[in-house]
């Protein structure tokens, strides 16, 4: 341990409050709250805290440590969560919010304009009165339909204020081409009118309207008195709708989760006095790797406790599918975990929306936006290659390992200038012996197993791209060769293999090579040209893919190895077990007596005695 570290370490204070640790470049790269902040920091180097990869190579880069002490366990929460959101340390877990969502924003000008838009409250830009988030633009679009329907509100070429996306007061406000004298006022009724209907408060409308009716009535203007009527019908048949199809009585947080796409995401609804007034989901960044229970535990702390906290609101009740393993939590929230009926319903429409904007995020992660077929038969032309199939297709092929074990290999492709994820392919090494690192090698392997396939279907890229240098290529010519060379090899299938074409792109300099002429020949691109950041986009979707199977391939490991090292779990007991609590780590989630309807005695104190679950 380094010098600083052990002199930082010493002289903690048992005090709750904020740590942050930094990286040599003075960066902030991990900010964590703790009542005890000696104890808890120390647990970091002492071994006492099981510290999966991804932590142990964080604590790896601490440089320096610092801290900040405060009164109480609520301070460091809210300091705590302030702090991550400002300063987005690398290896907390972040949180992404759904910038497709739409709102209804009412600006704060004289004569205030109302606007679709997807710029949401928490933007620079929120100069006004915001009403959502809603799921999409139809929906919004239906609410101003019904605005224009009861308030008389619209938009039209000559109409006062009138922009793109915004609506404004129509011309029943005028006289001619007069502006009545009482605008301003009349004007301002109808924005505090909209509002309360925004916010659903018809119970503030429905008086004023029926009020207005009567008199309409009394001074014989039987049509506008007949519209008004219709209009509070409308009104009343809206509130009935949405208490009836809620059927929740009181305020509520409605909390979902979905792991998907190699990622994690939360959604959440928010109710309250019955009335659905907001939904929202989130994409996390989990860089430390943490189980599901910790993200969804570090979800509720900072995103709803400390703001309820700060804010000091009233605590709604949190619905959860299920249960979740945090005193802090469940000191301040009920939580309830329905099974059946409109709670149990409304839980499934948080998935639901999730469920959907996870697939939107994953389209739009693979997006090859700005990249065409023409780019690629471009970068053809400028390698002096051929094009070879209608719908052009270039792969990219990466390694991927952790310390020399679970290595494994990837292939990424985009064909007519778009990712198609649907042709990716994934392969484990097999050749290498355990902790042996030998990039070359195991693309040697892929190779291999890439060219049986191109000569057992008979089909070829345009292009195959190798993450790597002179040498990767090199590894990857001496292995067609090699089958070249094979003289039981037929004469169509020679010629197939000497269709294939080959480029090469360096890790670090981003250099690219072919293999021109029995010798390497560099191949120079601006680095704003389209071809290149195609080939780098295709390059590190490899990558990304890669990684993500390598990290599974040790998670499965993990998984597999415990429960095998324990005595006493056999083949059938290890899939019982995987199959109903998922993860080894999972089951100190569980009372004894919970384990006990699926383990037996001796089982429990085995994983006890192996610290795997606790025995109070």
């Amino acid at each position: 341990m380094k010098e600083n570290l052990e002199k930082i370490l010493k002289n903690l204070p048992n005090s709750p409050g904020i740590y942050q640790f930094f990286d040599k470049n003075e960066e902030i790269i991990y900010v964590g709250k703790s009542v005890n902040l000696k104890s808890r920091v120390n647990s970091y180097f002492n071994g006492k805290a099981k510290l999966n990869f991804a932590k142990q190579k964080m604590v790896g880069k601490i440089e320096d440590i610092k801290i900040i002490i405060v009164n109480n366990e609520t301070e460091s929460l809210i300091l705590e969560t302030n702090l991550i959101k400002k300063l987005k340390p690398k290896y907390n877990i972040l949180m992404k919010d759904d910038k497709n969502h739409i709102y209804i924003k009412i600006t704060n000008e004289q004569f205030p304009k109302i606007i679709k838009t997807r710029i949401g409250p928490n933007s620079k830009k929120n100069n006004g009165t915001f009403f959502g988030p809603y799921l999409s633009s139809a929906y919004v679009e239906n609410i101003l339909k019904i605005l224009k329907k009861i308030f008389g509100y619209g938009v039209g070429e000559n109409h006062f204020f009138v922009t793109k996306n915004s609506y404004n007061l129509d011309k029943y406000l005028f006289k001619g081409n007069e502006i009545k004298s009482n605008f301003k006022q009349e004007y301002d009724k109808k924005i505090e009118q909209i509002k309360a209907f925004l916010k659903q408060d018809f119970k503030k409308i429905i008086p004023e309207f029926e009020e207005q009716m009567k008199n309409f009535a009394k001074n014989l203007e039987f049509e506008r008195a007949q519209k008004l009527k219709q209009d509070i019908e409308s009104m009343k048949s809206l509130e009935v709708e949405q208490l009836a199809r809620e059927n929740i009585i009181g305020d509520y947080d409605i909390l979902n989760f979905l792991e998907k796409y190699e990622k994690f995401f939360i959604g959440i609804i928010k109710i309250r006095d019955s009335k659905i007034i907001g939904m929202q989901n989130f994409e996390i960044e989990n860089n430390l790797e943490e189980s599901s229970d910790e993200i969804i535990n570090f979800f509720i702390e900072k995103n709803l406790l400390s703001e309820y906290l700060e804010n000091q609101e009233k605590f709604p009740i949190l619905i959860l599918p299920e249960k979740i393993k945090s005193d802090s939590i469940e000191s301040f929230f009920k939580i309830e975990i329905p099974k059946i009926g409109a709670k149990k319903e409304i839980l499934a429409l948080c998935y639901k929306n999730i469920y959907e904007f996870a697939y939107k995020r994953y389209i739009s992660s693979l997006s090859t936006k700005g990249f065409t077929k023409q780019n690629m038969i471009n970068l053809l032309n400028i390698l002096g290659y051929k094009q070879k199939n209608k719908n052009i297709i270039f792969e990219c092929n990466d390694i991927s390992h952790f310390s020399g074990n679970h290595t494994v290999a990837s292939r990424s492709i985009i064909e007519n200038g778009k990712t198609n994820p649907s042709k990716y392919k994934k392969y484990r090494i097999k050749s290498l012996q355990t902790q042996k690192i030998n990039d070359f090698d195991s693309m040697r392997e892929v190779m291999t197993r890439r060219l049986k396939e191109v000569l057992n279907t008979g089909n070829i890229p345009d292009l195959i791209i190798i993450d790597g240098g002179k040498g990767q290529l090199s590894s990857v010519l001496e292995i067609l060769e090699n089958f070249k060379n094979d003289s039981s090899l037929e004469q169509e299938k020679l010629e197939l293999l000497n269709e294939l074409q080959f480029l090469s792109i360096a890790k670090k300099e981003e250099e690219l090579f072919l293999w021109r002429e029995k010798k390497f020949e560099k191949i120079v691109l601006k680095k704003s040209d389209q071809e290149l950041k195609m080939i780098q986009k295709i390059r590190d979707e490899a990558h990304r893919f890669a990684i993500t199977f390598n990290r599974d391939s040790r998670i499965k490991s993990m998984k597999k190895n415990i429960l095998e090292s324990l005595p006493g779990f056999g083949p059938v007991t290890r899939k019982k077990i995987l199959k109903k609590y998922k993860t080894t780590e999972n089951l100190a989630n569980f009372t004894i007596d919970e384990l006990s309807k699926d383990l037996n005695k001796n089982q429990i104190e085995t994983l006890i005695e192996h610290g795997i679950i606790s025995e109070h």
